[in-house]
Protein backbone atom coordinates (compact mmCIF):
# COMPACT_ATOMS: atom_id res chain seq x y z
CA UNK A 1 0.00 0.00 0.00
CA UNK A 2 1.48 3.32 -1.06
CA UNK A 3 1.54 6.11 1.51
CA UNK A 4 3.41 9.37 1.91
CA UNK A 5 4.53 10.61 5.34
CA UNK A 6 2.47 13.78 5.27
CA UNK A 7 -0.70 12.07 4.08
CA UNK A 8 -0.36 9.33 6.68
CA UNK A 9 0.07 11.89 9.44
CA UNK A 10 -3.02 13.78 8.36
CA UNK A 11 -5.03 10.58 8.25
CA UNK A 12 -4.05 9.70 11.81
CA UNK A 13 -5.45 12.96 13.17
CA UNK A 14 -8.53 12.77 10.99
CA UNK A 15 -7.63 15.62 8.66
CA UNK A 16 -6.89 13.73 5.45
CA UNK A 17 -10.29 14.43 3.93
CA UNK A 18 -10.33 18.12 4.85
CA UNK A 19 -6.74 19.30 4.50
CA UNK A 20 -5.32 20.13 1.06
CA UNK A 21 -2.49 17.93 -0.13
CA UNK A 22 0.89 19.57 -0.58
CA UNK A 23 4.19 18.97 -2.32
CA UNK A 24 6.26 16.22 -0.71
CA UNK A 25 9.18 17.42 1.38
CA UNK A 26 11.42 14.49 0.44
CA UNK A 27 11.00 14.82 -3.32
CA UNK A 28 9.36 17.07 -5.89
CA UNK A 29 5.78 16.38 -6.86
CA UNK A 30 2.51 15.92 -5.02
CA UNK A 31 1.71 13.77 -2.00
CA UNK A 32 -0.41 10.82 -3.05
CA UNK A 33 -3.83 10.68 -1.33
CA UNK A 34 -4.78 7.63 0.78
CA UNK A 35 -7.43 6.59 -1.76
CA UNK A 36 -4.57 5.46 -3.99
CA UNK A 37 -3.61 2.28 -2.18
CA UNK A 38 -1.63 0.66 -4.97
CA UNK A 39 -2.17 -0.79 -8.45
CA UNK A 40 -5.35 -2.78 -9.03
CA UNK A 41 -5.26 -6.27 -10.52
CA UNK A 42 -6.41 -6.73 -14.10
CA UNK A 43 -9.19 -9.02 -12.89
CA UNK A 44 -10.62 -6.32 -10.62
CA UNK A 45 -10.08 -3.39 -12.99
CA UNK A 46 -12.93 -1.62 -14.73
CA UNK A 47 -10.65 -0.24 -17.43
CA UNK A 48 -7.25 1.23 -18.17
CA UNK A 49 -5.41 4.47 -17.46
CA UNK A 50 -2.44 5.40 -19.63
CA UNK A 51 0.07 8.11 -18.78
CA UNK A 52 1.82 10.00 -21.59
CA UNK A 53 4.82 12.26 -21.01
CA UNK A 54 7.97 13.21 -22.93
CA UNK A 55 10.42 10.32 -22.61
CA UNK A 56 13.45 12.54 -23.18
CA UNK A 57 13.87 15.41 -20.73
CA UNK A 58 16.66 17.99 -20.79
CA UNK A 59 17.27 19.99 -17.61
CA UNK A 60 18.32 23.48 -18.67
CA UNK A 61 16.64 25.86 -16.20
CA UNK A 62 16.01 26.06 -12.43
CA UNK A 63 12.54 24.53 -12.81
CA UNK A 64 11.07 22.77 -15.83
CA UNK A 65 7.32 22.08 -15.75
CA UNK A 66 5.88 19.43 -18.05
CA UNK A 67 2.25 18.41 -18.27
CA UNK A 68 1.25 14.80 -18.67
CA UNK A 69 -1.79 13.35 -20.37
CA UNK A 70 -3.96 10.48 -19.15
CA UNK A 71 -6.13 8.50 -21.51
CA UNK A 72 -8.52 5.63 -21.05
CA UNK A 73 -11.48 5.06 -18.76
CA UNK A 74 -9.82 7.23 -16.10
CA UNK A 75 -9.98 10.43 -18.16
CA UNK A 76 -13.24 11.60 -16.59
CA UNK A 77 -14.31 14.22 -14.07
CA UNK A 78 -13.74 13.22 -10.45
CA UNK A 79 -11.00 10.68 -11.19
CA UNK A 80 -7.89 10.41 -9.03
CA UNK A 81 -4.79 8.88 -10.63
CA UNK A 82 -1.16 8.88 -9.54
CA UNK A 83 2.24 7.70 -10.70
CA UNK A 84 5.59 7.85 -8.91
CA UNK A 85 8.94 8.09 -10.68
CA UNK A 86 11.32 5.34 -9.64
CA UNK A 87 15.07 5.80 -10.02
CA UNK A 88 17.08 2.52 -10.06
CA UNK A 89 19.35 3.56 -7.18
CA UNK A 90 17.47 6.39 -5.44
CA UNK A 91 13.95 5.01 -5.30
CA UNK A 92 11.00 7.39 -5.64
CA UNK A 93 12.25 10.75 -6.88
CA UNK A 94 9.10 12.46 -8.18
CA UNK A 95 5.36 12.09 -8.62
CA UNK A 96 2.50 13.11 -10.87
CA UNK A 97 -1.14 13.28 -9.82
CA UNK A 98 -4.61 13.96 -11.13
CA UNK A 99 -7.01 14.88 -8.33
CA UNK A 100 -10.28 16.85 -8.46
CA UNK A 101 -9.45 19.18 -5.53
CA UNK A 102 -5.69 19.04 -4.90
CA UNK A 103 -3.97 22.16 -6.32
CA UNK A 104 -1.00 19.96 -7.22
CA UNK A 105 -3.26 17.42 -8.90
CA UNK A 106 -3.35 18.82 -12.42
CA UNK A 107 -1.02 16.33 -14.07
CA UNK A 108 2.11 18.43 -13.92
CA UNK A 109 5.63 17.08 -13.59
CA UNK A 110 7.94 19.59 -11.96
CA UNK A 111 11.59 18.92 -12.76
CA UNK A 112 13.97 21.03 -10.64
CA UNK A 113 17.56 21.58 -11.74
CA UNK A 114 18.81 19.19 -9.06
CA UNK A 115 16.53 16.37 -10.26
CA UNK A 116 18.30 12.98 -10.46
CA UNK A 117 19.46 12.15 -13.97
CA UNK A 118 19.44 8.84 -15.79
CA UNK A 119 16.86 6.33 -16.95
CA UNK A 120 13.90 5.74 -14.65
CA UNK A 121 10.30 4.54 -14.77
CA UNK A 122 6.92 6.05 -13.91
CA UNK A 123 4.89 3.42 -12.04
CA UNK A 124 1.19 3.64 -11.27
CA UNK A 125 0.09 3.77 -7.63
CA UNK A 126 -3.64 3.77 -8.21
CA UNK A 127 -6.41 5.14 -10.40
CA UNK A 128 -9.98 5.40 -9.13
CA UNK A 129 -13.12 7.12 -10.39
CA UNK A 130 -15.64 8.90 -8.19
CA UNK A 131 -17.90 5.82 -8.33
CA UNK A 132 -15.12 3.63 -6.91
CA UNK A 133 -14.20 1.86 -10.15
CA UNK A 134 -10.45 1.29 -10.53
CA UNK A 135 -8.15 1.07 -13.53
CA UNK A 136 -4.90 -0.62 -14.44
CA UNK A 137 -2.02 1.74 -15.20
CA UNK A 138 0.95 1.66 -17.51
CA UNK A 139 4.62 1.91 -16.61
CA UNK A 140 6.37 4.66 -18.55
CA UNK A 141 10.18 4.81 -18.97
CA UNK A 142 11.81 8.25 -19.20
CA UNK A 143 15.37 9.55 -19.24
CA UNK A 144 16.46 12.82 -17.64
CA UNK A 145 19.76 14.44 -18.59
CA UNK A 146 21.36 17.86 -18.53
CA UNK A 147 20.80 20.17 -21.48
CA UNK A 148 23.73 20.80 -23.78
CA UNK A 149 24.51 23.70 -26.09
CA UNK A 150 26.28 23.72 -29.46
CA UNK A 151 27.43 26.69 -31.52
CA UNK A 152 29.09 26.98 -34.91
CA UNK A 153 30.79 29.83 -36.74
CA UNK A 154 32.33 29.82 -40.19
CA UNK A 155 34.56 31.79 -42.52
CA UNK A 156 35.69 31.44 -46.12
CA UNK A 157 38.87 32.61 -47.80
CA UNK A 158 38.79 31.65 -51.45
CA UNK A 159 37.96 27.96 -51.51
CA UNK A 160 39.09 27.33 -47.92
CA UNK A 161 36.23 26.96 -45.44
CA UNK A 162 37.03 27.27 -41.73
CA UNK A 163 34.56 25.97 -39.16
CA UNK A 164 34.60 26.49 -35.40
CA UNK A 165 32.41 24.42 -33.10
CA UNK A 166 31.68 25.21 -29.46
CA UNK A 167 30.25 22.86 -26.82
CA UNK A 168 28.38 23.91 -23.67
CA UNK A 169 26.65 22.22 -20.75
CA UNK A 170 24.03 23.49 -18.31
CA UNK A 171 25.29 24.05 -14.76
CA UNK A 172 22.71 23.44 -12.04
CA UNK A 173 24.79 25.40 -9.52
CA UNK A 174 25.06 28.63 -11.53
CA UNK A 175 21.92 28.32 -13.69
CA UNK A 176 23.97 29.02 -16.80
CA UNK A 177 25.71 27.23 -19.64
CA UNK A 178 29.48 26.83 -19.50
CA UNK A 179 31.96 25.81 -22.18
CA UNK A 180 33.41 22.35 -21.67
CA UNK A 181 35.31 19.64 -23.51
CA UNK A 182 33.02 17.26 -25.40
CA UNK A 183 32.92 14.96 -28.42
CA UNK A 184 31.14 16.09 -31.54
CA UNK A 185 30.90 15.99 -35.31
CA UNK A 186 31.02 18.57 -38.08
CA UNK A 187 28.28 17.95 -40.62
CA UNK A 188 27.37 19.36 -44.01
CA UNK A 189 24.28 19.52 -46.17
CA UNK A 190 24.21 20.29 -49.86
CA UNK A 191 22.05 23.25 -50.77
CA UNK A 192 18.51 22.10 -51.54
CA UNK A 193 18.98 18.81 -49.66
CA UNK A 194 17.49 17.81 -46.32
CA UNK A 195 20.13 15.16 -45.56
CA UNK A 196 23.01 15.85 -43.20
CA UNK A 197 26.28 14.03 -43.82
CA UNK A 198 29.46 13.70 -41.78
CA UNK A 199 32.27 16.04 -42.71
CA UNK A 200 34.51 15.17 -39.77
CA UNK A 201 33.40 12.99 -36.88
CA UNK A 202 34.88 12.10 -33.51
CA UNK A 203 36.32 15.55 -32.87
CA UNK A 204 36.82 16.85 -29.36
CA UNK A 205 36.51 20.41 -28.18
CA UNK A 206 39.33 21.66 -25.97
CA UNK A 207 39.08 22.80 -22.35
CA UNK A 208 37.60 26.07 -23.61
CA UNK A 209 34.87 24.12 -25.38
CA UNK A 210 36.18 24.91 -28.88
CA UNK A 211 37.37 22.95 -31.91
CA UNK A 212 38.34 24.23 -35.35
CA UNK A 213 38.76 22.60 -38.76
CA UNK A 214 39.46 23.85 -42.26
CA UNK A 215 39.19 22.24 -45.68
CA UNK A 216 39.00 23.16 -49.35
CA UNK A 217 35.62 23.26 -51.07
CA UNK A 218 34.55 25.81 -53.64
CA UNK A 219 30.78 25.30 -53.63
CA UNK A 220 28.38 26.67 -51.03
CA UNK A 221 27.17 24.24 -48.35
CA UNK A 222 25.26 24.33 -45.08
CA UNK A 223 27.21 23.33 -41.97
CA UNK A 224 26.43 22.51 -38.37
CA UNK A 225 28.26 21.22 -35.30
CA UNK A 226 26.56 18.41 -33.38
CA UNK A 227 27.31 16.88 -29.99
CA UNK A 228 26.98 13.21 -29.13
CA UNK A 229 24.87 11.94 -26.25
CA UNK A 230 26.69 11.14 -23.01
CA UNK A 231 25.48 9.54 -19.77
CA UNK A 232 24.72 13.03 -18.40
CA UNK A 233 23.79 15.10 -21.47
CA UNK A 234 21.71 14.82 -24.65
CA UNK A 235 22.92 14.98 -28.24
CA UNK A 236 22.29 18.31 -29.91
CA UNK A 237 22.85 20.06 -33.22
CA UNK A 238 23.82 23.70 -33.56
CA UNK A 239 22.16 26.29 -35.71
CA UNK A 240 23.14 26.24 -39.39
CA UNK A 241 25.86 28.33 -41.02
CA UNK A 242 26.28 28.62 -44.79
CA UNK A 243 29.59 29.11 -46.62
Amino acid sequence: MIRRTLTAALAVIGLAAAAPLSAAAARPGPVMPPTLDGPVSKAAAAGTCTLSLPWRVAVGRPMLTLYGKRTGTCAVSGNTSGWVLNHPSQGEVNGILWHPTDPFGNGRWEVPAEHPIGSMVWKGVGSINADGSEHTQNNLPVTVKLAAGAWISSARTGDVVTLKGTSLLYSVSTNSYFKRSAAGVFQFRERGSSTWQTLKGGVWTNSKGEVTMAYRYSKVRDYRFSLYSTPISWDLGSAVTTR
